[in-house]
């Protein structure tokens, strides 16, 4: 079974709330039109079995308005699991969290994770400026971990960036630049190793990560780096996985498998932020990167990961 693990689902009742908030996919660009039989017709046309849907950025907290972050998580999630019960044998879903407030991130897992629609959760790399490895994020890591959970983390735009002086949509550095942010910030507080049960996917082959982690490894007798631990910043970044999407070419998968190897890779699409035909493109990209191992990160990964879904 082939699965992608980053394919976004945008709700109607969801797109109304950001276009009244005057809020797009990213600042100045709306969020793209989307439909179930759109994704089915990639999927159908690109051999892709099934999606893992999520909502992604930019997420649900906005103007620390956390009573609109639970509600938009609440229906957000009330639509993909219908999504799911309606075409079962070709989707799941990454339940949404309404982070930063622990206590409801806390029951919107209580209340969905166990829900047959879903296989994972969702976590987007900050919350208001607040990474993942955050003190306070403790006791959401920590239920995580007790559950065993596969979790996608997708980027979000950090809270400052050079806007003015970079004249680029910010997606295309600053995401996979605040991938790397996440994931190094959990290495230095030595979440990977305290919460072993939780599987972690990071989005577009960890962002910068593999290609600064030569970097951080000749850093690591610094103070600062204890917490990353026996092993040092390499066995923390092969312990992790990572979905391709949109860093398919052999400087950006390439390296990263270099890294980590094939059995830590699998399929994301980031349809529909990203076209059918820049995905089928991607797909044949990849398949030259990965050759023989393109069927383990197609087929077998994802049967490990998610050992629920039958082929």
């Amino acid at each position: 079974m082939r699965v992608d693990v980053h394919h976004h689902a945008i709700f109607p009742s969801y797109a109304e709330v950001l276009n009244g908030l005057g809020i797009g996919a990213q600042p100045g660009i709306g969020l793209p039109d989307w439909s179930v039989g759109a994704s089915l017709a990639m999927m159908n046309d690109l051999d892709i079995d099934l999606a893992v849907l999520s909502a992604g950025s930019p997420g649900f907290f906005f103007d620390g308005d956390q009573v609109l972050a639970r509600e938009l998580c609440e229906s957000t999630n009330a639509d993909l699991a219908k999504t799911v019960a309606g075409h079962p044998d070709r989707f799941r879903a990454f339940v949404a969290v309404p982070l930063p407030s622990v206590g409801d991130a806390l029951h919107a897992i209580e209340r969905w994770a166990g829900h047959d629609a879903f296989v994972g959760v969702g976590l987007l790399t900050n919350y208001g400026g607040r990474y993942l490895g955050d003190p306070a994020f403790e006791p959401v890591l920590a239920e995580l971990d007790r559950r065993e959970a596969v979790v996608h983390v997708h980027p979000q735009l950090p809270v400052h960036y050079p806007a003015a002086e970079i004249n680029l949509r910010p997606s295309l550095i600053e995401y996979v630049f605040d991938s790397t942010r996440a994931i190094v910030n959990l290495a230095l507080n030595g979440a990977h190793d305290r919460y072993p049960g939780i599987t972690w996917i990071f989005s577009h082959c960890g962002g910068t990560a593999p290609y600064l982690a030569g970097r951080l490894a000749i850093a690591e007798p610094l103070p600062e780096m204890e917490q990353v631990g026996e092993g040092g910043i390499y066995r923390a970044l092969k312990a992790f996985h990572y979905d391709f999407a949109l860093a398919t070419t052999p400087y950006a998968l390439g390296s990263a498998l270099q890294l980590a190897g094939p059995e830590r890779f699998l399929i994301g699409s980031d349809f529909p932020f990203v076209d059918a035909r820049t995905v089928a493109a991607c797909l044949r990209e990849a398949a030259e990167v990965l050759g023989p191992a393109m069927e383990t990160v197609t087929t077998a990964n994802p049967a490990r990961l998610f050992p629920t879904l039958k082929g």
